[in-house]
């Protein structure tokens, strides 16, 4: 320690035949077991942290060593295997930082994940695995199969050949005025719509991640919509492909087209179209790039601009209208309009505007009012104070009173630290390695975990705002709450013993694959089977309630409108606060049983 002495001997310094080092620096008042502990990165702990994760993996100490050659002399790298762990280390044996390309096909598709900090990596794939170590560093990783990679990775395949679209030039003179718009709309005429249909989209679909059929036989692929959107000398093409398949009803995506020529570079155009190209395209001199509009800032520009205007465009039976809410103009600020996209793609694809807005554009498109549209706009007019993204507009396609289809949404952009499952999962293994460095047999203090539950408190309020609001009155026949019937009940408990019966079944299919020890769980629980079902049985029977009253605080069960796909990677976490995003509700279900009315404790499960 730091006492007298280090704490070895309370003797005079000046008696002790072998006296401690004193020097200010490196002496035991600064360099000593008890101040060691204290500090995360002291060597004591670092080493500490390398036996306890040396002592969790057993193939660092048997099985087999295989000695990769990578070109880069300076580095050793080596892969040790043994029964299902594979451990591969890296050291940089320089004092300068060095690069490193490994040869890794054998382990195609693994996860690397870090084994100190326990960070996963970009999944291996086909090309040599490239690395980065500073001077004398290393890295362990585990070659992980049930792993998945950083949310931030994308997987960009290698475009070996873009197909060709060739556009006959025709009688018409095409200007560099009226070149986008006159070319996207002979691209809709044969033979370019033909090849369009059956070469460009099958290939830009499937290696897009908002695609849902990936695997699945596609017999045909039809532009059933296509409307020019045109701002100043600027157009683009708003695509709605509906995709045929062999097995399964025909699903319909969102796939607005975009044109940069190749002459045209100093725009930035062809850089862009770069990142999610659909074709080249050449009319008689000039070629040029076909690409995802949503990677064309003009696009995402005249997007908001379009909804500021309140415009409609005819398309076929129906219309397109672009709308904007109250809040809009507020939201826009002084206009900024610089744009980033965010790196996760899952089903939509979004764009920042200024730091202030976010535009939505919705891949997968579903006839119906979207609940997200609908209840941000419910809950922007009615209860702002409620910590979500105010809807600033929208884009929407209207057939007829019935019809309608949600093409994209303009929110008011939430600056956050990430979301709630992230920021749960860096908390728990922030404690844990905390917890590895403290004495085995010490307990965590009482309110070891007070900042955490500081937050989750918030959460508790921020939920209970949402319904609150939700559950007021307003006359609004698809909002005001309901009294649950018995009917409702016994609907309920039907579909909850429905999703029992297919998880079971599933689990069933999959119980030679688990582990001994899983197997007799598992087994344990389809054994019950029929006790379980009896006993969701049970909360069918029950009294039916009373009429609601506008007048008089509620006291049965009512059902109201709710998030529906309510989780910690809905909430993101801004400034010690909460921020309920994502309104569309459970992907998997249909549209009605997204926007029906059910009991806000689904939430809270």
């Amino acid at each position: 320690s730091s006492d007298r002495n280090a704490g070895f001997s309370r003797a005079d310094p000046a008696r002790l035949f072998l006296p401690p080092i004193m020097d200010p620096v490196y002496g035991y008042e600064g360099v000593n077991v008890e101040a060691q502990s204290r500090s995360p990165s002291s060597l004591l702990n670092w080493m500490k942290r390398l036996m306890a994760v040396r002592k969790a993996y057993q193939a660092f100490g048997r099985g087999t060593l295989t000695l990769l050659r990578p070109g880069n002399r300076k580095v050793l790298a080596y892969v040790r295997e043994y029964g299902d762990e594979v451990i591969l280390c890296v050291a940089n044996l320089s004092r300068s930082a060095q690069p490193v390309e490994l040869d890794l096909a054998g382990f195609k598709g693994r996860v690397p994940i870090e084994l100190v900090g326990r960070t996963p990596f970009p999944p291996v794939g086909e090309l040599p695995y490239f690395l980065t170590l500073p001077g004398y560093a290393f890295y362990w990783f585990s070659l992980a199969t049930e792993a998945t990679g950083p949310r931030w990775h994308e997987e960009r395949l290698a475009q070996i050949e873009l197909p060709v679209l060739v556009i006959p030039s025709g009688a018409k003179t095409v200007t560099a005025a009226t070149a986008h718009g006159e070319v996207l709309r002979r691209l809709l005429e044969a033979p370019a719509r033909q090849q369009l249909e059956q070469e460009v989209l099958p290939a830009m679909l499937s290696s897009q991640r908002w695609f849902a059929l990936k695997g699945v036989a596609i017999t045909g692929i039809e532009l059933v919509h296509s409307v020019l959107f045109n701002r100043g000398d600027s157009a683009w093409l708003l695509g709605w492909a509906t995709v045929h398949t062999a097995d399964q009803d025909s699903q319909c995506y969102f796939v607005p087209i975009s044109l940069a020529w190749d002459s045209d570079d100093a725009s930035g155009g062809t850089q862009a179209a770069a990142r999610n190209p659909y074709a080249r395209i050449r009319m008689k001199s000039r070629t040029g790039i076909l690409y995802d509009a949503f990677f064309d800032d003009d696009f995402c520009r005249a997007m908001v601009d379009a909804m500021h205007d309140n415009r409609e465009i005819a398309s076929g039976a129906g219309h397109l209208r672009f709308h904007a809410t109250t809040v809009l103009d507020e939201l826009a600020g002084d206009g900024d309009m610089t744009l980033r996209r965010l790196g996760i793609e899952q089903s939509n694809t979004s764009v920042v505007i200024g730091e202030r807005l976010m535009l939505k554009g919705y891949r997968r498109l579903i006839e119906g009012r979207n609940p997200e549209l609908e209840i941000g706009q419910f809950l922007t007019q009615t209860a702002p104070a409620v910590r979500i993204p105010p809807l600033a507009g929208a884009l929407e396609y209207c057939e007829g009173e019935d019809k309608i289809v949600t093409l994209a949404a303009l929110q008011g952009y939430v600056g956050n630290q990430g979301d709630g499952w992230s920021y749960t999962l860096s908390y728990l293994e922030r404690f844990l390695e905390g917890r590895l460095l403290k004495d085995r047999d010490s307990r965590p203090a009482a309110d070891a975990h007070a900042i955490y539950l500081i937050l989750m408190r918030v959460l508790g309020q921020r939920t209970a705002e949402l319904h609150a609001a939700l559950a007021a009155l307003q006359g609004d026949p698809d909002f005001d709450p309901e009294p649950v019937s018995a009917d409702d009940i016994r609907s309920w408990s039907a579909q909850v013993a429905e999703d029992v019966r297919n998880t079971l079944a599933l689990l069933r299919q999959r119980l030679s694959g688990l582990s001994e020890a899983a197997r007799g769980v598992a087994e344990s629980v389809l054994a019950n089977t029929a006790a379980l079902i009896a006993r969701i049985e049970q909360s069918a029977r029950t009294k039916q309630p009373a009429k609601l009253d506008a007048a008089k605080p509620a006291r049965d069960a009512i059902k109201t409108r709710y998030h529906g796909d309510f989780h910690l990677g809905q909430v993101l976490i801004a400034h010690n606060d909460v921020v309920i995003v994502d309104f569309e509700g459970e992907p998997a279900r249909p549209l009605a049983h997204r926007r029906a009315k059910h009991s806000p404790l689904r939430d809270v499960a």
